[in-house]
């Protein structure tokens, strides 16, 4: 019950179009229904009578009523279909904004196809429980009392007759709709499952083709195909049952008034044109009653769908905005880890007792083993993840005190995998700040020394970069993803393995324009290739979710820890003796810069 009152709240504000609607949909039925009435005028006071005279008059009202039963029809069409739309939008609307304020701990355990099936199978769903269900029953119940009134003023006994199809048609209804709920949960649930093998086999296409699993993975969506089929068998089925067993009753409970009624007519106790009226009054009335009881069905739809879309709708951020979080204005950039310990499953932490200092305008790289824990303190840098322990401050304000907009309006960050959207380069560059004229993008591409390669192709920035930038090498793309970092021009950067994709001379390239956008803004670097950090103010290793060992890389080289061995594995121990051997005079310079 509270379920499908929530589901009936998803009509506030819509009452300017909810309520004619339900008005034309209670008023639509009075006016059909005056149809059979005409009817019995027309055999009865006219062809029977012999009355030519009222011939005309009879079929102008019998036009009339059909002209205004039609534009009734008309009118409620385009405010149902208005409402439908309005409500699908809403829906979405909000599923979409929910998405955006979910964690990346959400996203990062739930498949994205499972969430795309709430946009495409379950909003139309549920809006059909308004659209269909709540509109059907009002119009079914108007047309069963008024119809039944009817019916009763004109010959009792065949009102009874008729009576006894609608128990018939809800017992019907309750047996065969009982497990239709759990049958149209596995559907739906079925259904997320088949968006998300698709997802996943599109997105990771060059994979399939490159190790030969194209018929593997053809048979795992074939087999998930067909359980799809079964279960909607299943509920097609009971649909079929449903509407069989309705139109038996209809056919049982119509040779009844028939013949009775013939047996009426030739007694004398009633008249062929009443016989008519009633046979067609129940034609009108037996299927809003199947409608009505049917309505079972796909309710038990809606509710599935409507039980996945506000188990959604309830999760819970793990990133949450305090009542009276605050914006700063004034950014000068230093970072505080204070005892910071983070953890994305309880019990399991991947960070311990952090704590350091990165100062305005520092360049501060972090390196260490994969699965160390660096791109995790980047994330709670930019405020993805909160700590579970401990806490971080911006300029002496901890982050939850931040508003997230404000706190991310100062970062700027280029990811280890960089996401390109389907549309040209100069749109994905201008991502990065709203508003940007052509002239800031161009410089920004410059800057990022991948105008180079723009101003090469036919279209420049009109480009487009197909899905997921596929138009592009990864150099490319990772060049745009520093671009669209240049544009926003923030107070920090945060560069998670920045040059990984590039080859020796893109990277050479790119280095000085990383220099030149580091400049005077605190920077955090992580890399695994350690000629990209050798110039970094200070340098953190990281290992087992701890800072092990801290400095520059020439104290770092000279310590002879893990920072050595790294460097020893990609250049050699000689490499590692030349670089330990710097003078004091260089260390010194290289610990003020």
């Amino acid at each position: 019950m509270r379920l499908c009152l929530r589901c009936l709240s998803e009509y506030r504000g819509l009452w300017p179009v909810g309520l004619p609607l339900l008005f034309l949909t209670a008023l639509l039925p009075p006016i059909a229904l005056t149809m059979p009435l005409v009817e019995r005028y027309l055999v009865d006071g006219v062809v029977l009578a012999k009355r030519v005279d009222l011939l005309p008059q009879a079929v102008v009202l019998y036009g009339g009523i059909w002209l205004l039963t039609t534009t009734v029809q008309i009118v409620g069409a385009l405010l149902r279909t208005y409402l439908i739309e309005q409500m699908m939008l809403r829906l979405k609307q909000r599923l979409f904004a929910h998405c955006e304020r979910l964690s990346l701990a959400f996203a990062h355990r739930e498949h994205s196809g499972r969430t795309i099936a709430l946009f495409v199978n379950d909003v139309p769903n549920l809006v059909n429980l308004f659209s269909t269900t709540v509109l059907g029953a009002v119009g079914s119940v108007v047309t069963l009392l008024v119809g039944a009134s009817i019916m009763f003023s004109l010959s009792w006994q065949l009102a009874l007759v008729a009576g006894v199809a609608p128990p018939l048609v809800a017992g019907l209804a309750g047996v065969i709709t009982r497990p239709m709920r759990p049958a149209a949960r596995r559907a739906q649930e079925k259904a997320a499952e088949l968006t998300e093998r698709l997802q996943e086999n599109l997105a990771g296409m060059r994979e399939v083709v490159a190790f030969g699993q194209e018929q593997r993975q053809g048979r795992s969506f074939t087999t998930a195909l067909r359980d799809l089929l079964r279960l909607r068998m299943r509920l097609t089925l009971m649909d079929i049952g449903l509407q069989t067993g309705q139109s038996l009753f209809s056919l049982t409970v119509t040779l009844a008034i028939v013949g009775y009624g013939g047996y009426l007519v030739i007694a004398g106790e009633t008249t062929i044109g009443t016989l008519v009226a009633m046979r067609s009054l129940f034609a009108h009335l037996f299927q809003p009653a199947s409608q009505l009881f049917g309505m079972m069905s796909g309710v038990q739809k809606a509710l599935a769908s409507a039980e996945r879309i506000y188990g959604f709708l309830d999760e819970k951020p793990r990133v949450v905005e305090r009542p009276r979080a605050r914006a700063l204005r004034q950014v000068r950039g230093e970072i505080v880890f204070d005892g910071v310990s983070f953890a994305y499953e309880p019990g399991r932490p991947v960070l311990h007792d952090v704590s350091f200092v990165a100062r305005p305008g520092e360049l501060l790289a972090l390196v260490g083993p994969s699965g160390a824990g660096k791109s995790t303190l980047l994330s709670l840098v930019a405020r993805f993840y909160d700590p579970t322990a401990g806490r971080l401050l911006l300029d002496g304000v901890d982050l939850r005190d931040l508003t997230i907009a404000d706190l991310r309006d100062h970062i700027g960050i280029v990811f280890q995998d960089t996401f390109l959207f389907a549309t040209t380069i100069g749109e994905n560059i201008a991502f990065g700040r709203e508003g940007a004229d052509e002239a800031r993008v161009v410089a920004a591409a410059r800057a990022a020394n991948a105008w180079e390669f723009i101003a090469r192709l036919p279209q420049g920035l009109e480009t487009p970069v197909g899905e997921r930038g596929v138009q592009l090498s990864e150099g490319q793309k990772q060049r745009l993803a520093i671009a669209r970092a240049v544009l926003r021009d923030p107070r920090m950067l945060i560069l998670d393995e920045p040059t990984s994709a590039l080859d020796a001379r893109s990277e050479h390239l790119l280095q000085a324009a990383l220099d030149n956008l580091m400049r005077g803004r605190t920077t955090f670097v992580s890399a695994h290739r350690l000629a990209t950090v050798q110039r970094a103010d200070r340098i953190l290793v990281v290992e087992g979710g701890r800072v092990v060992e801290e400095g520059t890389h020439a104290a770092l080289l000279r310590s002879r820890g893990l920072y050595r061995e790294l460097f020893e594995l990609q250049f050699g121990a000689a490499a590692a003796l030349d670089g330990a051997q710097v003078s004091d005079e260089a260390l010194a310079a290289a610990q003020q810069r």
